[in-house]
């Protein structure tokens, strides 16, 4: 790995691969919402309007990481707070919308650099973004884990579940796998038809 100075700025610009990725992820979101909301507007307008509003969350969402990311700041949440209060924030977010009981467990993970807490956010973002669009579960278990080497985050459900080898280009785990790799980590996906799935993130810190 090339020596640099260590950096813990948090206004140093994100990658363009990283801006693309983040923004076309959001954008992708919002048209399959609406997709969605379209095709049930007709039979079934509770779930549409569900998907609209999901929709319009993620619009707002995606135009405040823009804004974050044109000014080559730190992405939003982690402006108001810390890493584990605005991945706390996202899930249970996501269990207010989808009525899923939500358990954030998390421990003292200490200072970490900014590109870590960035990708380990990003993560939990994604993870719990298919959780709400794919999973249908009833349960949603976040963890937040520190050693002295790494960080482990882990966000678990009691959905649907898939074939981790079937097409999956639906739920972004290409670009959280890209993510984790740029900075050392790994992401291991366990899931299987009908035994809802855990999404690990392990990271140098």
């Amino acid at each position: 790995m090339p020596r640099s100075p260590p950096c813990r700025t948090k206004r140093a610009s994100p990658p363009n691969a990283q801006i693309h990725n983040t923004l076309a992820q959001g954008f992708t979101s919002i048209i399959t919402l609406l997709q969605a909301a379209e095709s049930e507007w007709e039979h079934d307008g509770s779930a549409a309007r569900k998907h609209l509003t999901l929709a319009a969350d993620t619009a707002r969402e995606n135009l405040a990481e823009a804004r974050a990311m044109v000014g080559a700041l730190t992405p939003t949440p982690l402006e108001s707070g810390s890493l584990t209060d605005a991945i706390a924030r996202h899930a249970h977010a996501v269990g207010d919308r989808t009525t899923a009981e939500v358990t954030v467990v998390a421990g003292d993970i200490g200072d970490l650099p900014t590109a870590v807490e960035v990708v380990l956010l990003r993560s939990a973002q994604e993870a719990l973004a298919n959780i709400a669009k794919h999973a249908e579960a009833s349960r949603i278990t976040v963890e937040l884990a520190s050693t002295p080497h790494t960080v482990r985050l882990s966000v678990a459900d009691d959905g649907n579940g898939f074939e981790p080898g079937s097409d999956t280009s639906g739920y972004g785990l290409a670009g959280m796998r890209t993510r984790a790799e740029q900075i050392g980590g790994t992401l291991t996906v366990d899931s299987g038809p009908g035994h809802g799935t855990e999404v690990t993130l392990e990271v140098p810190r």
